[in-house]
């Protein structure tokens, strides 16, 4: 059976735009996966955004300008947060298992959290000091969000 006339050509039409987006999904797969590793300012930066939603802009940025001062204080800190996340993650994979290790690495776990979170905060102290009083009280609580519901209404039920 061989198509003919209008009908064939639209058909032909069809199938060329749909061989075309399908090459243009796969190369945003392929690319996506093949993307090079965030630099380390993107990630410093890139907490900072989120901790900072909620402020108004002259805080912001002031905050961004303390952060761009801190940054190699807070990429250090960063660092030893997912460095000591996988050691973390190799302590339960061990072979054989071992508990006094596992405890160690959350542990250090805690205390490199601990100490990247003191590091923040001192950035948004010296900020928010920064600002007058009715900059201040433009302060607002991020929304409700994933990250405000207890932990047990976040977990996956079985």
């Amino acid at each position: 059976m061989t198509l003919r006339g209008p009908f064939a050509a639209v058909l032909l039409l069809l199938l060329f735009v749909s061989l075309a987006a399908n090459f243009l999904v796969a190369g945003f797969v392929v690319a996506r996966l093949n993307a090079p590793s965030q630099n380390a300012t993107a990630d410093v930066d890139r907490v900072v955004a989120n901790a900072v939603r909620g402020f108004p802009q002259e805080i912001q940025r002031a905050i961004a300008d303390t952060t761009k001062a801190n940054r190699p204080q807070l990429r250090t800190r960063l660092d030893a947060v997912q460095k000591a996340r996988q050691d973390l993650f190799e302590a339960m994979r061990a072979q054989p298992f071992n508990q006094p290790r596992l405890e160690s690495a959350f542990a250090d776990y805690r205390v490199a959290v601990a100490a990247l979170q003191q590091a923040g905060e001192d950035v948004m102290t010296q900020a928010i000091a920064q600002a007058p009083p009715d900059v201040r009280r433009k302060i607002k609580p991020p929304p409700p969000g994933p990250q405000s519901l207890p932990a047990q209404q976040r977990l996956p039920q079985p």
